[in-house]
Parts: C-alpha cells; structure tokens; sequence
C-alpha cells in the first residue's frame, strides 16, 4: 500500500501524529509519499526535526521548475497555470499507483481518481470523498492507519 500525504496543512499542522502514523505505516509495510506544493528540502528539514518517515517525497515546485513552467517574480513568490498547478497532485498519485491521499484542499480533490480523503486538521476528522467514510484523527495512529486501510479496500 501507499499512502500521500500532503505537508502544507496537513503533516505540518499535526506533526506528532503524523510522525506516529507514519511510524506505524512503515512498521506495516506501507510507503508514504508526501506531496507538497513547496520545495522538497524545506519538507525534507520539517521532516527530520519533527522524525515524520517517509518513502519519497514529491513537489510540485520542484517538478514544475524542473520543466520550465515556472514564473518567479522578484518578492519571492511564483506562477504556474492554475489548471495545471491543481491537477498535478492527482495526476502523480495515479501515475505512481498511490492507493490514498490525505490533502486539506476540495481544490484538488475535484481532479483525484485515486481515493481522496479531505483533512480538516480543525475538526481532527478525515472525510474520504465519494464514499462518505468519515475518520476520526483523534483516535490513535495505529487506530486512524487500521481505519484508513479499511476505507481504502472498501474502494476496491
């Protein structure tokens, strides 16, 4: 199994659940990618400080750099084409047959094949779209990682 994690809004708003889920993922064989529309190394620090596992991780920045299809302006900040920017998430999940994805965002949702589930790190709830599955992130790590592996077979 393979799970995607997004960071911003998720991963880094619980990062000591997360480290125990993930934790708990690799004792169970599971890869975790964590998708992030940042750059990688910043994703890379937070994860070492905050000891969160993880197979790969994949950026939207870094990829989208890495074509070319990115404007930087002076202040910092950059473009990609909108369109493109809010199906890349769902488009490397399926590409890399990542069985669910975590994302606090409907925005990219909307474009997923792959199971999605919409974190709302507020409520500590995870709702799996299109199957109205709701977990419950307040349960333990090793409880929300059994129930999320439940859910996902019930996409089979």
């Amino acid at each position: 199994m393979k799970i995607g994690i997004d960071y911003h809004g998720v991963i880094n708003a619980n990062p000591s659940f997360f480290s125990a889920f993930t934790k708990e993922a690799f004792k169970k064989d599971i890869k975790i990618v964590i998708v992030t529309g940042g750059a990688k190394c910043d994703v890379e620090t937070f994860a070492k400080v905050h000891d969160i596992l993880y197979t790969d991780i994949f950026s939207l920045l870094d990829y989208f750099k890495g074509k070319n299809m990115v404007t930087f302006y002076e202040d910092g900040s950059f473009f990609v084409e909108n369109e493109i920017w809010n199906r890349a998430k769902a488009k490397f999940c399926f590409d890399h047959q990542v069985d669910v994805h975590i994302d606090d965002s409907m925005l990219y949702g909307a474009y997923f094949q792959t199971p999605f589930c919409l974190y709302a790190h507020t409520k500590q709830k995870c709702a799996l779209i299109k199957k109205n599955i709701v977990l419950n992130f307040t349960k333990t790590p090793d409880e929300v990682l059994k129930d999320l592996i439940s859910a996902v077979q019930k996409f089979s």
